[in-house]
């Protein structure tokens, strides 16, 4: 059925006010949604008007899922149990309405959402046309370095849309993709140029123009510094592999080594000591014969050395918001209150900073205070049971037995309050601190895949696993965010023992080498030179040993059961890892003289 084209609709969506609304080229899609939602909420506006900038506006504030390719569009905001509108929400009335109006929309990023959004939750016979119009917007649009800071996930969907349905979309995918080739080849924006290049990688595409893109990617990274130049020189080492020259990409990425190093005999201590964590980070993923290739063979013993000289991982340390309330609940509301912040990147690290890290020494003193005032405690052996009812730890008969170096009832009072503070922490105050940090700003995984890279704590061969479940935990669904996050902190532990120079595997009497397990690794005490006895003691607490939460074997060995998806231990693990990346992150790139204590300790308090 051929629409009349000066329908009721149509004509409601060429009105003046709603053309100026979205009419700018520029304004990132979810600002768009904030004068057409004005509109829409206008009781002197024309009823049809209003009813289409609600749509349009709703539609806006769409906040994308990335690779989630079932649920693209996710929920503006979440409250509880309650949540803002998603696709599926719209009744078959709105989408016939949204394609009907789509032509008229002059904001072509917005029109491609549309389309798109009608295509997900329309009739699945127009599915295939509505998202090649999709794309056709796209293609429109162009690439712009506007549209790539703004509205870079609105291409990322538009080509994964276009590989799904190359049958129909094939002439506007090759637009899109010439556009984003000569983008990445020819564009004197660095920054345009990287996003267009990541973005072809990203879907497989442009491979002819490999060998162009790495080069030309490569010569956007001369003269600048190390930090900013890793990323360029990362993507052109991925693009040198494609084109089938490994050498080059060998060469890419030990050139951000070579720069890591020189920056770091030309600043300050604990600079040196970021550039030289980073410097072996990237290091490491170069294989043994490239390093003897490029001379370098030695070069992580020495850095390893150098590492450890400074301090190995620099933690650093974050002022902690406190408010002066006595009442739990006026203190958690001020709490949150403190951390809120138009800057998203400032939001993140008052959220990771809303508490210390456990005090050892505290917990310490606090248990033998207890043990002392009640002496005959100590005389009864304690036996902690599974939850499937095993007995999995009895207290040692000998007055001599310790527990990491601690007297075992001392520490088994230590676990005992450390259990309090994640029933607190984990159960009170962060879900109520990460609602509102989830509502006051949209993270997507590249956000989240920055801050693993860009923090010197995480291992290269682990990013992406800690981004993922950095940004599973992000969105709520602390389960997923357990089971990928345990895992890759025994790698991270693991790598920075191998970089103070410590074993972290076994020879068998057969010559079989097999990794030590978190356990038995956090008993090295060399952990508390690299992460401070606070960090120490909270990784010890939360993952090791059956007296305590023991996520490490509750999740190795499928023990962790449905309450992993909504349990106070859980939000506390993710908000601890999300503490532990993002510190190194930020003290690297913004706050280098507030982290000259390796140690976090005795954490700045900033009161509110």
């Amino acid at each position: 059925m051929i629409t009349p084209h000066n329908s009721r609709w149509q004509v409601a969506a060429r009105h003046p006010d709603l053309k100026a609304a979205y009419a700018d080229d520029y304004a990132a899609t979810l600002l768009i949604g904030s004068p057409l939602r004005t509109i829409a909420d206008d009781a002197d506006a024309d009823d049809d008007v209003r009813y289409i900038a609600g749509l349009l506006a709703t539609i806006a504030w769409f906040m994308p899922n990335g690779d989630d390719w079932s649920n693209p569009y996710g929920p503006f905001a979440t409250f509880g149990d309650r949540r803002s509108a998603v696709p599926a929400d719209f009744v078959e009335a709105d989408i016939t309405v949204l394609a009907e109006i789509a032509e008229h929309i002059p904001n072509l990023i917005l029109r491609s959402r549309v389309l798109d959004v009608a295509a997900i939750a329309g009739d699945s016979a127009l599915r295939a046309t509505r998202h090649a119009a999709q794309l056709q917007a796209l293609v429109d649009h162009g690439v712009t370095s506007e549209a790539m800071t703004h509205d870079a996930e609105q291409w990322d969907r538009g080509l994964a849309v276009g590989v799904r349905f190359r049958g129909v979309a094939s002439v506007q995918l090759d637009a899109i993709e010439r556009q984003l080739v000569e983008a990445s080849t020819t564009s004197t924006d660095s920054g345009l140029a990287v996003s267009a290049a990541r973005m072809l990688g990203a879907h497989r595409l442009g491979l002819p123009h490999a060998s162009a893109i790495a080069v030309r990617l490569a010569e956007h990274a001369e003269g600048i510094e190390s930090i900013a130049a890793q990323h360029i020189l990362e993507i052109s080492a991925e693009w040198f592999r494609r084109a089938g020259d490994p050498e080059a990409a060998e060469d890419a990425t030990y050139s951000i080594v070579q720069r890591l190093i020189a920056e770091s005999k030309a600043t300050e201590a604990f600079r040196a000591s970021i550039h030289l964590e980073m410097a072996l980070k990237v290091l490491r993923t170069l294989p043994r014969t490239a390093r003897e290739r490029l001379g370098s063979a030695d070069l992580p013993i020495e850095l390893a050395r150098r590492i450890r000289e400074s301090g190995a991982a620099a933690i650093g340390k974050m002022r902690v918001f406190t408010t002066e309330s006595g009442d739990l609940g006026d203190h958690v509301t001020e709490l949150i209150a403190a951390i809120r912040s138009e800057d998203p990147v400032e939001s993140v690290r008052r959220f990771a900073g809303i508490q210390s890290f456990a005090n050892l020494s505290a917990a310490r003193t606090e248990a033998e205070q207890r043990e002392r005032q009640f002496p005959l405690s100590s005389l009864f052996g304690k036996r902690t049971l599974s939850s499937d009812g095993r007995t999995v730890y009895r207290s040692p008969v000998s007055d001599d037995a310790t527990i990491y170096g601690e007297k075992a009832s001392i520490w088994e009072g230590m676990i005992q309050h450390y259990q309090l503070r994640i029933n607190l922490v984990g159960g009170i105050v962060l879900p109520r601190a990460w609602r509102q940090l989830s509502t006051d700003h949209r993270l997507h995984i590249g956000d989240f895949q920055a801050l693993a890279v860009g923090s010197t704590i995480v291992p290269s061969t682990h990013e992406g696993v800690l981004a993922r479940g950095l940004h599973y935990g992000y969105t709520g669904d602390f389960g997923t965010a357990v089971h990928l996050i345990v895992p890759a902190i025994e790698a991270l532990v693991r790598l920075h023992l191998l970089n103070a120079g410590e074993r972290t595997s076994t020879i068998n009497a057969d010559g079989n080498e097999n990794e030590i397990g978190l356990s038995s690794l956090m008993e090295n005490e060399r952990v508390v030179d690299i992460f401070g006895e606070d960090v120490t003691f909270e990784l010890r607490a939360l993952l090791c040993g059956p007296i305590g939460p023991n996520l490490r074997n509750e999740v190795a060995h499928g023990l962790i059961g449905d309450s992993v998806f909504s349990s106070s231990v859980s939000v506390y693990l993710w908000w601890l890892t999300l503490k532990l990346v993002f510190m190194p992150y930020w003290n690297a790139l913004h706050d280098p003289e507030a982290a000259e204590a390796r140690e976090p300790t005795t954490p700045e308090r900033e009161s509110q």
